[in-house]
């Protein structure tokens, strides 16, 4: 494949732009520290370890990271200062992180529980160390996470185990990042971070700890963020690759489509060949829902004018995509996913381009880890 124009590779495929990729992890990292905050970036959206080498390398604080699985595979490769981000509660979860925490101790997990605590604990006592933990807060979305009021004895608690240290909070409003009006969202995500902050700095005074962590934020919220005071990292994804759902909001709100601080770029495209003609008002492609992960946002075709990717019934290994001066069978078309994170789980490589020449060609390692 090295070597090859990208027009020559086999589809249904995902490409990504390394000039465009590492202009989103240098944007990203300056940005933030301007802010002089820390970026931990999550690598549930690329699943790939080259890709968090480059953000480490970039300045990085370290990665973020939601499954065991996941952050073993990281841990194995070498990646370190991670920080999982999604309770581990079952004994098979429990037993993936004991081994994390021998190849990398320095790891963080998060705590929304006393029950949960006491497994850390008891965890950090089997293996002879302490468990690094962040009190998750629930961020109004009902998934996980402790309550306000709930998290404040929470966090005394790690602080009073023996084989557990308290090294923050983590509040991330998934459900504020793609709020599309812009004050909304900022309304929202500053008031909601803001009492975190206040929660923090109770926790602070209550254990005559400094200098806590408050970590959280996405790519919907991370210029938001930056500027509460208390927030000392950002937890940023999709900025990385880009997807459409962001894209609408980027534009939305009045970005320019300049290299300006805030603004990414599509580094990753998926490839889709035309596999069938027959028709005046559309054509097959062979890029279906198991290649390309099924939103209300419509995928963006950016290698024709004119051309729309339907979210019609045509199967799973099949699409359909209609227009004027629709392509002929053979015909390649790119374009912009949807949603970047569950269509990169559907594929095993990205092949990395340079003047849409592939010049290497990286594993997705983490597709599919979701224990």
């Amino acid at each position: 494949m090295i070597g090859k124009h990208k027009l020559e590779l086999d589809t249904p495929c995902l490409v990504i732009d390394k000039n465009k990729l590492m202009n989103n992890i240098e944007t990203m990292q300056a940005f933030a520290t301007a802010k002089s905050k820390q970026v931990r970036p999550h690598a549930k959206t690329h699943k790939c370890v080259e890709i968090c080498q480059l953000q480490l390398d970039a300045g990085s604080i370290g990665i973020s990271i939601t499954k065991p699985s996941e952050a073993y595979e990281l841990a194995k490769a070498k990646i370190r200062h991670l920080l999982i981000t999604s309770p581990i509660v079952t004994k098979h979860k429990l037993a993936t992180l004991a081994k994390i925490l021998k190849l990398a101790p320095e790891t963080m997990l998060v705590v929304d529980s006393n029950a949960n605590l006491t497994q850390l604990n008891q965890l950090g006592c089997e293996l002879n160390l302490s468990i690094n933990l962040l009190i998750d807060i629930d961020a109004g979305i009902g998934r996980t996470g402790a309550s306000f009021e709930a998290a404040f004895g929470l966090a005394l608690a790690v602080h009073q185990h023996s084989n557990t240290v308290l090294k923050g909070i983590q509040c991330y409003a998934g459900h504020f990042q793609h709020i599309v009006d812009n004050d909304e969202r900022k309304q929202a995500s500053a008031a909601l971070l803001n009492k975190a902050g206040k929660l923090k700095q109770d926790i602070e005074h209550a254990t005559g700890l400094v200098n806590l962590i408050q970590s959280g934020s996405g790519t919907g919220t991370y210029q938001i963020d930056s500027d509460i005071a208390s927030v000392t990292e950002i937890q940023p994804g999709s900025y990385s690759v880009m997807d459409q759902e962001y894209f609408d909001i980027e534009y939305s709100v009045g970005n320019s489509a300049d290299n300006s601080v805030g603004h990414f770029q599509p580094a990753m495209t998926l490839l889709t060949s035309v596999i069938s003609a027959n028709h005046s008002t559309h054509v097959t492609v062979d890029a279906g829902t198991k290649a390309l992960y099924k939103e209300t946002t419509h995928p963006q075709i950016i290698s024709h004018d004119g051309l729309k990717y339907e979210w019609h019934y045509f199967g799973d290994e099949h699409g359909k995509v209609s227009g004027d001066n629709l392509p002929n069978v053979g015909g390649m078309i790119e374009m912009i996913v949807p949603h970047c994170d569950p269509t990169i789980n559907l594929h095993d490589k990205f092949y990395v381009v340079e003047d849409d020449i592939v010049v290497e060609v990286w594993d997705i390692a983490l597709r599919g880890k979701l224990a």
